[in-house]
């Protein structure tokens, strides 16, 4: 018989249909069997919705109790969970084993919390294991910044420091010290990192402990300072003098110090060879002091600042002028001014900012000035103030000027010339003023000339008050150092043997000593050499004596001395072999030994190059002990 749809419902839902269905027929269902007596076997015809009720009510309970026994289980599993973690933590905590914990190593370091640059700091760093078991192949690594150099040579880059310390048992701490020489900026704080690494037995994983040494750089190891006016005629020449110190206790080489200039900057000269604004200052002995003037001229509007940025720092090789490593910075600000009444000072004719001069020489001084005002100037006043320790003050003159001795002031007003008393746009005009320089054995160390020019005047202003103006240019004049030269010929004397006949003779070889001598006077000379060329019938023997190194150009036939550098107020010689074989056509005369020799070097404070000469050397020994004058005669 095949299914109705009244076989795929199931019992609950025929019940519904039953009850709500009234043309559905009534189904008559025998009575269950029942041990209970007085129940009516017609009661769920009389009232099926309490049946249906109570046998949902009955499935509901089922559920309910078959939900509180899960609930009641997944209770009873997280507490036996919550009691094994419990267990397990306890056991790790206070039983241990053969782990490994990054937090049971430290790394502690000690030293200085601030340091000058460039000096030695030392460092203590302690590794302790207070793991349960050993560490192995502990490895202490410090990463040092750029620029920071060995302690045992302050030439040699001393990036990092690294040390196996091997294997450290339980409970073990080591300690190391670690010197290095570290620069940096005043005020700049240095982070060291220092870490250690190490492995654990049984594992193939790497172990790192970091930590980091904090200090503070509390003075840079170089210092520059720019000395300049504070205002500036579009056009006029203006120096920047540039002083670098070095503060620290060790040389520092490859010394770089590079400039930023402003817009508008164009430069004229400078003491130092410039390279992309960079002045290489080469190696710096600790305290020592260079000077570098920078000479340009401004361009721009009145009103407008113009700023010049320098920069103090080591490059890393001595090819390469990029800064490595900066220590300082130092900014130069200059307003641009409108002149009012222009000047020019010019020394001997030379109208640059920083003139070289000579020693006990007579100076010719001429300050020119010009009204550059649309409108008069009342009361113009041009002062010129000397000073320095190369002049000769009881030399000054001036011719319509007055010269105040009291404060070496040489003043140009309406009292020496009535012009001045007021200046019409346009009108110029100049004094004259002459003095001398000491000459080169009065001079002191680093002889100067100041030369302050300073002007003043009263204009009317565009309110028609009268306003008073000033402004003042100012020129440093170096006096070069004077170099004392000479040479002479010995025979019977002298550091170097000799032979052969006195007089000498034809035919026959005579062996002379060539001895020269420098000596710098109130200034350090860099490069000094000196040199002469042999005469065709005169050999260069060779043996030498003295300071300096010797050397003989064949082809040229050129005897070179190299001396190097001179202190002030020092002197050096040096002596050298030639030998002569008389010819008949110099029989009867004294034959020269060289030609004239001439001397080159540079002078550092100066800035300039120097020469001296000294007269050629014949067969008069004239510095020979007994010497008569037939003893140079060629017999």
């Amino acid at each position: 018989m095949p299914p109705t749809s009244e076989d795929n419902l199931s019992s609950l839902e025929r019940a519904k249909k039953r009850l709500y269905d009234p043309e559905t027929p009534s189904v008559e269902r025998s009575a269950p069997p029942s041990t209970q007596t007085g129940v009516m076997p017609g009661a769920w015809e009389k009232d099926p919705l309490k049946n249906v009720i109570a046998q949902l009510a009955s499935s509901g309970a089922e559920r309910g109790k078959r939900q509180v026994r899960a609930a009641s289980l997944f209770f009873i599993g997280a507490f036996a969970f919550f009691l094994v973690s419990i267990g397990i933590a306890f056991f790790i905590s206070y039983v241990g084993g053969n782990t490994i914990s990054i937090d049971k190593v430290t790394v502690a370091v000690q030293g200085p919390t601030a340091i000058a640059g460039g000096d030695t700091v030392p460092l203590s760093v302690t590794v302790t294991n207070t793991n349960a078991v050993a560490i192995q192949n502990a490895t202490i690594e410090i990463d040092f910044p750029n620029g920071t150099r060995s302690a045992d040579n302050v030439l040699t880059p001393y990036p990092r420091y690294i040390e196996n310390l091997g294997t450290l048992v339980s409970g073990a701490s080591v300690s190391r010290s670690v010197k290095a020489v570290l620069f940096g900026g005043a005020g700049q704080a240095l982070s060291i990192p220092v870490s250690v690494s190490y492995a654990a037995s049984g594992s193939s994983q790497t172990f790192v402990k970091k930590s980091t040494y904090v200090t503070a750089i509390s003075s840079s190891p170089l210092s520059v300072s720019v000395d300049t006016v504070a205002e500036a005629v579009p056009g006029q020449p203006i120096t920047l003098t540039l002083t670098v110190r070095s503060n620290a206790t060790v040389p520092l080489s490859n010394v770089v110090l590079n400039g930023a200039f402003p817009f508008g900057f164009t430069v004229q000269s400078s003491s130092l060879p410039l390279t992309n604004s960079s002045f290489l200052l080469g190696t710096l002995a600790p305290g020592a002091t260079r000077i570098v003037s920078l000479t340009g001229t401004l361009t721009g509007q009145t009103g407008d600042e113009r700023v010049f940025h320098f920069t103090i720092g080591t490059a890393a090789t001595a090819q390469d002028q990029a800064l490595a490593v900066a220590y300082m910075a130092q900014d130069a600000p200059i307003s641009i001014a409108a002149p009012f009444i222009s000047t020019t000072l010019t020394l001997n004719g030379d109208a640059s900012p920083n003139p070289i001069i000579a020693p006990g020489s007579i100076q010719s001084l001429k300050v020119a000035y010009t009204n550059t005002l649309p409108t008069n100037v009342a009361n113009a006043t041009i002062t010129v103030t000397i000073s320095g320790t190369a002049i000769d003050y009881s030399t000054i003159q001036t011719q319509n000027g007055f010269y105040n001795s009291t404060n070496h002031a040489i003043v140009f007003s309406r009292d020496t010339d009535p012009s001045l008393a007021s200046l019409a746009p346009g009108a110029s005009g100049y004094g004259t003023i002459s003095f001398s320089t000491l000459s080169a054995s009065a001079l002191p160390a680093s002889p100067s000339i100041t030369l302050t020019t300073s002007v003043s005047g009263t204009r009317i202003g565009q309110s028609n008050v009268p306003e008073q103006v000033t402004a003042s240019v100012t020129k440093v004049a170096k006096v070069s150092t004077f170099t004392t030269v000479s040479a002479a010929s010995l025979h019977s004397s002298g550091p170097l043997g000799t032979s052969g006949p006195i007089p000498p003779r034809v035919g026959q070889m005579t062996t002379y000593t060539v001895q020269w001598s420098v000596q710098a006077h109130s200034s350090a000379i860099a490069g000094g050499t000196m040199s002469t060329i042999l005469p065709s019938y005169v050999a260069y023997v060779g043996p030498t004596s003295g300071s300096g190194d010797f050397s003989y150009d064949s082809k040229s036939r050129t005897v070179t001395w190299n001396i190097g550098d001179l202190a002030p107020s020092t002197s050096m010689a040096g002596a050298f072999q030639v030998s002569l074989v008389p010819s008949t056509s110099q029989k009867g005369m004294a034959p020269q030994l060289t030609g004239s020799a001439s001397f080159t070097g540079y002078d550092r404070f100066a800035g300039t190059q120097i020469t001296a000469i000294a007269d050629p050397v014949t067969t008069e020994t004239k510095n020979d002990p007994g010497y008569i004058s037939t003893n140079a005669i060629v017999q």
